[in-house]
């Protein structure tokens, strides 16, 4: 929005939002910049100004991303996230694409949080299309942690014993409690094994692949 802008006021708000978003990361702060009072009033601010169209879009639509997460109405935000996924629709058909979102919202059935996701909706849009979406889960160790840390996932954390990448092909897997060959306890491990494909093994994950796993 910075690099867009044609307003001097609006790129000088810009840029305190940035510094003052980089200075709060660095605290180590449980929540983001976007959900603080300074973020709120730079955005109402910027929305006093004389700003493009596109512009005020972008700044109503980032608004609204604050508000579903404050107000922690997840099948209202995933409703959202839809909403602009298939708004690019148009972009990405007949294409190969990436979609990188979080564990929770990319398995092909219901989601980890019960609801479904982003990943439900390429599978359904893909089958649809005669074509198949492949679904991959990263998991790993965050800075300071242990296997311990991923307990939920022991049954495949058990042959881990270097520092490697391990990569677990969940479709078999799948075949076998469809044959009902295989049961699994735990409704949220059953979940992840029926939405995705592969499971990947992180040794150490860096922020970025936190935030987008």
């Amino acid at each position: 929005m910075s690099k867009q802008s044609k307003n001097a006021k609006a790129k000088e708000i810009y840029k305190q939002m940035i510094a003052n978003s980089a200075a709060f990361d660095t605290k180590d702060n449980t929540t983001f910049y976007l959900f603080s009072d300074d973020c709120l009033a730079k955005m109402n601010a910027l929305s006093a100004l004389n700003l493009s169209a596109k512009e005020k879009e972008q700044l109503e639509a980032l608004k609204l991303s604050k508000e579903l997460y404050v107000s922690r109405i997840h099948r209202l935000r995933v409703q959202y996230m839809k909403h602009l996924v298939f708004d690019k629709l148009p972009e990405w058909k007949d294409k190969k694409n990436l979609f990188k979102f979080g564990a929770n919202h990319m398995p092909k059935g219901e989601s980890l949080m019960e609801v479904f996701d982003i990943g439900n909706l390429v599978s359904n849009i893909e089958e649809a299309n005669y074509r198949k979406s492949l679904h991959i889960m990263l998991i790993g160790k965050q800075q300071g942690k242990t296997l311990a840390d991923l307990d939920q996932y022991k049954s495949f954390l058990t042959v881990v014993n270097d520092d490697n990448w391990y990569a677990y092909d969940l479709r078999p897997l799948k075949q076998a409690i469809s044959k009902n060959k295989l049961k699994v306890a735990d409704v949220k491990l059953e979940r992840i094994i029926k939405g995705y494909d592969y499971l990947v093994f992180i040794p150490e994950v860096t922020k970025d692949i936190e935030r987008g796993k």
